[in-house]
């Protein structure tokens, strides 16, 4: 069984989706989702096989929702589009699967056969946008919250894995490992287990065999190693 998650913000849609994915006696349709960012949760939650995603959707469009995966870890993405030139074209340059709305019967059963057949993996990375986070997904129980870098002071990885400091002093775990948080945002690395952001730094303080400590306006210190330390000093501006 191919286990898919439906993700489009128009009901009517999805709706729709459903009805000819059903056809499929090989199909299993675990979830359908109204925004991106209940995808995120119901994505790393149930591990999909393959998600079927509106690329238009508001607030958190369906490009910006991939930059929010581990895209090592990721199912198989088939893009939901309305007839979009540029969109279409890109997806056709790197091979992605996508359908146009409204879904053909017979389109989507092209699509069926190369799942079934073979799922390669996807070069989401190439698609414009969707290594750019904007926002940071933190997973509470039941929710998704979305952390604008402006609200983060750092990133921090610990025991119980990777947490977000938030500029009200909360910690809000998220799912995403720092390598990720560190390609795909402006935070800085400034030690194997911290990234911080920049427009929080109220000093750095220079100690012994080339370390540092950064603190930061709301009176956190943060380690800075002489790994990262000639890299801080460039970004800062710091001779």
């Amino acid at each position: 069984m191919i286990n898919v998650l439906i993700v489009d913000d128009e009901p009517l849609a999805r709706k729709e989706l459903r009805r000819v994915l059903s056809k499929a006696e090989d199909i299993a349709i675990i979830g359908e989702c109204s925004n991106a960012i209940d995808a995120v949760g119901m994505i790393n939650r149930e591990k999909p096989d393959v998600v079927f995603l509106d690329i238009q959707m508001p607030r958190v469009s369906g490009i910006e929702m991939l930059s929010m995966l581990d895209h090592e870890k990721m199912p198989h993405i088939v893009f939901l589009t309305a007839y979009d030139e540029y969109a279409v074209q890109a997806f056709e340059q790197h091979a992605f699967d996508y359908l146009l709305k409204p879904v053909n019967q017979a389109r989507l059963d092209k699509t069926l056969q190369r799942l079934r057949r073979d799922r390669e993996p996807q070069k989401i990375g190439l698609l414009p946008g969707a290594n750019q986070l904007r926002q940071i997904p933190c997973f509470g129980q039941h929710h998704v919250q979305l952390l604008r870098m402006e609200e983060v002071e750092y990133v921090a990885s610990g025991i119980s894995g990777v947490y977000v400091v938030a500029t009200d002093g909360s910690e809000k775990p998220t799912a995403l490992p720092l390598h990720i948080l560190q390609d795909r945002t402006p935070l800085l690395r400034c030690h194997r287990q911290y990234l911080v952001n920049v427009d929080y730094i109220e000093k750095i303080n220079f100690l012994e065999n080339g370390l540092a400590e950064i603190h930061t306006r709301r009176g956190h210190v943060i380690p800075v190693s002489r790994r990262f330390f000639p890299q801080i000093k460039e970004r800062l501006g710091i001779l």
